[in-house]
């Protein structure tokens, strides 16, 4: 070591030694710096750039540089010169050698085998540059080698250089870089200046004309001309590095505002390492830049994720379809997200772009979306799909274990006066809370359902027996006829149940509901309030209503229907003013079906619009044709009072048939007023303006008839028969007759009786004042066509003084 100083120290001259290893450490930072661009480049260590020949052109120059200088430096004792052809080898050689181990370097990654190998190889061609320069020098002498030296030189140079390309895998920080740079320097510098001691130069006269050879100027003019060209490289190298950097901080600013405009978490990979992450990422991740660039992709999932991850790594990017994953937050909670990915260059080299997309609001959408799907919105109780759902799962556990289930149907009565006379608002109020009192009645494993405006399904599981299955129902029937308190008032309701048994009523979910829905019927058909199991016999009765219906479907067609008539008379002189058109339907097997069997079940299929249509056609037909200007009442269904275009279709009937609107009297009933007593008013309205008289039918049977006469004046009223055969029974109903009769007086009204049957009736009836009567007294209903066979005289008869004094 020593004696390495000595040398340097002794057969040197410093300064240009200086001037030698400022041109290496130059040309090592330029080389170091090619190198980082090429790695920054290439990752994958597959490109094919002319980064690593322009390296190995730095570095081979700079070390031949070095070498000349610190030759022309050296004072051997004895006139030297330089050899042409030794010379140009000697840089070839390094810019050779280098690039060899340039490129297996790219090739080797963190693998030492290779490393160690491209740090021999660059060991090598900085040696065999140096000796081959060092064999160039003609001097007047000879060359004697120290063989220990040399093969310390060389062991030196190759383990300086391994140590270099190890430290060179990432050169991203200008410490390593410059760290790498002294490596290289002292592997260059170790290996001439131990070489250099080495030599001995024994003094012999120079022989000329040898060949061409390179005097000490010419050499320095060579030198020179290199060392600029090193001085040029570098100078180039960094400004474009310099270059490269602005734009790749322009590009990264231009990314990052990009993605932190963007809702979703976008990060940005190079071989399964973070490079940048959004704002969006960072709330997701619930964490800060630093601690998680860097970081490996893989330890941002859920371990469950890592061989799809790994799986998705082996393939293109943009051939992969968007998958869901589970992210872990700093905090180490699990979070969906759906994960896709592009190829992108990312600050000059391939990377990978990732879009995070949190599902969390997404999944609870769906729980949301699942859940309204299933169960009703105002009570939250399951719907229709769902009961069929958890109906079907209870029927498949109990045909394998051999129990029973009960289906009960239940209806509440009188909620639809709620709704008409409090709102909708107060309705639903009341619907919330009659949910909430069953399911305080129910088990857990029990099912309630919502189907319907105010009807509810109960599923009873678990080998229940008919007893117990009528004890819980008749708990859920007292608990709904207790008071309800809404909104300061008080409510009162109730309910009505039907229930099917499994198996014995139906081995289906289908047959169970209509097993349950015609128990249901029957108990609504019987008074309501109370509970009925089904019975094999009312879905006998079932089918015969099926069957009227659809006969009465074809009545019309078939002429099978009918209009009979029964006269109202003057109440003080028996003469007839007006008749009620009654239908009649005469069935070719059944024979004469009463209006009180077929009548309610037209209004329910919805048929009463067409025979309603019928019966005001005919009606307003026939009276066109009497002999006398007598009126013609005809009764109004509520569905069609309310159907859209009522006052027109009346107004083109009394048109076609030529009949004064007039003489057509429309008896409505207060049905008309309980959906939209507003639009009642409203087609009243547009009715009188016809000119067609209005009576209010069933007077005195409804709850609610005066608050009707508030809102619309009619022509007349007409008390309901049931209150005239209660004359003589009950002693308040003559006191009833006489303020209704003073009522309708009072409000310039008629009022006309019907149910007039006796004699007796009749001296009663006109001593209160009754303007109209109408009864089996006068005359039964008949067919129109027999009006001439009426004898106004036995009529006129029955209102002489004498007859009614003797009935008196």
């Amino acid at each position: 070591m020593f004696k390495i100083i000595a040398c340097l120290t002794e057969a040197h001259d410093l300064g240009l030694v200086a001037i030698s290893a400022g041109i290496c450490l130059l040309g090592c930072f330029s080389t170091v710096t090619l190198m980082a661009e090429e790695r920054r480049l290439h990752p994958q260590r597959n490109g094919q750039g002319f980064w690593l020949p322009l390296a190995a052109a730095v570095f081979g120059c700079s070390v031949w540089s070095l070498h000349f200088v610190a030759m022309l430096a050296f004072r051997p004792g004895a006139q030297a010169a330089y050899g042409l052809a030794p010379t140009a080898a000697s840089i070839g050689i390094a810019v050779a050698g280098t690039l060899a181990a340039l490129l297996l370097w790219r090739r080797a990654g963190q693998n030492a085998l290779g490393l160690t190998a491209a740090g021999t190889v660059l060991g090598a061609a900085i040696a065999g540059m140096h000796y081959v320069g060092v064999g160039a020098m003609a001097v007047s002498g000879l060359l004697f080698f120290d063989q220990t030296f040399v093969q310390a030189s060389l062991g030196l140079c190759a383990t300086l250089a391994v140590i270099a390309l190890a430290r060179a895998g990432d050169l991203t920080g200008l410490r390593r870089r410059i760290e790498v740079t002294l490596w290289l320097t002292l592997a260059i510098c170790g290996l001439h200046f131990t070489g250099m001691t080495a030599l001995t130069i024994a003094p012999t006269a120079l022989r000329e004309g040898e060949g061409a050879v390179l005097g000490s100027t010419q050499l320095g003019l060579a030198v020179g001309l290199v060392s600029l060209a090193v001085l040029a490289a570098g100078l180039v190298a960094l400004m474009t590095q310099r270059h490269l950097m602005r734009r790749r901080l322009d590009e990264l600013s231009r990314v990052r505002l990009l993605c932190n405009l963007a809702y979703e978490a976008l990060l940005i990979h190079r071989e399964g390492r973070v490079m940048e992450i959004n704002q969006a990422g960072l709330r997701l991740f619930e964490t800060t830049e630093r601690e998680i660039i860097g970081r490996p992709l893989l330890s941002l999932f859920a371990e469950a994720a890592a061989p799809a991850l790994l799986r998705r790594s082996r393939c293109h990017p943009d051939e992969l379809y968007p998958e869901e994953f589970e992210i872990r937050t700093a905090a180490g909670m699990p979070v969906p997200v759906e994960f896709s990915c592009r190829a992108i260059e990312y600050l000059g080299a391939p990377a990978v772009a990732v879009a995070l997309r949190d599902l969390r609001q997404h999944r609870r959408d769906e729980a949301r979306i699942r859940h309204l799907a299933l169960h009703d919105a105002l009570t939250d109780l399951p719907n229709r799909t769902l009961l069929g759902e958890r109906l079907n799962l209870a029927l498949e556990a109990a045909g394998e274990n051999r129990a029973r289930v009960a289906l009960v149907y239940l209806d509440l009565d009188r909620f639809k006066p709620v709704n008409d006379f409090h709102g909708h608002a107060v309705g639903d109020a009341l619907l919330v809370q009659v949910a909430k009192r069953m399911l305080a009645e129910l088990r857990p494993t029990d099912t309630l359902a919502r189907i319907g405006g105010d009807e509810f399904v109960i599923v009873l599981a678990h080998s229940r027996t008919p007893e117990q299955v009528a004890e819980t129902v008749e708990r859920l029937i007292v608990a709904l006829a207790r008071p309800f308190q809404i909104e300061a008032r008080r409510i009162e309701i109730g309910a009505s149940a039907g229930i099917a048994l499994y198996p014995t009523d139906g081995g289906t979910a289908e047959s169970l509901m209509r097993a349950a829905d015609l128990a249901l019927y029957r108990v609504k058909d019987e008074g309501r309030g109370t509970l009925r199991f089904f019975e094999a016999a009312m879905d006998e009765q079932l089918q015969a209503r099926r069957r009227i219906e659809h006969e009465l479907s074809g009545a019309i067609p078939r002429g099978e229907l009918q209009l009979h008539c029964q006269p109202i008379v003057n109440g003080r002189t028996g003469v007839i003013e007006t008749f009620e058109a009654l239908i009649r339907w005469h069935h070719p097997e059944r024979g004469c079906v009463p209006p009180a069997e077929f009548i309610p079940l037209a209004e329910q299929s919805e048929q009463i619009l067409r025979i309603g249509a019928w019966v005001l056609d005919t009606a307003c037909a026939a009276a066109a044709t009497w002999p006398q200007p007598w009126r013609v009442a005809v009764n109004v269904s509520p569905k069609q009072f309310r159907q859209p275009g009522f006052a027109v279709s009346v107004a083109a009937a009394l048109t076609r048939h030529g009949l004064p609107p007039r003489r057509l009297v429309l008896e409505i009933t207060e049905g008309v007023f309980i959906q939209d007593a507003a639009m009642a008013v409203e087609v009243l309205t547009a009715l009188r303006s016809l000119g067609v008289r209005l009576a209010l039918d069933d007077f005195g049977t409804g709850y609610s008839s005066l608050s009707y006469l508030q809102r619309f004046k009619f022509d007349k009223i007409k008390i309901d028969q049931s209150f005239v055969r209660r004359l003589g029974q009950h002693a308040d109903t003559l006191t009833i007759l006489r303020a209704i009769t003073h009522l309708g007086h009072n409000l310039g009204l008629q009022v006309t009786v019907e149910g007039v049957e006796t004699p007796e009736q009749l001296a009663i009836l006109r001593e209160l004042g009754c303007d109209q009567m109408q009864g089996y007294l006068f005359a039964r209903p008949g067919p129109m066509a027999a009006l001439s066979e009426l004898e106004p005289e036995r009529l006129r008869a029955l209102f002489d003084p004498e007859s009614l004094q003797a009935c008196a």
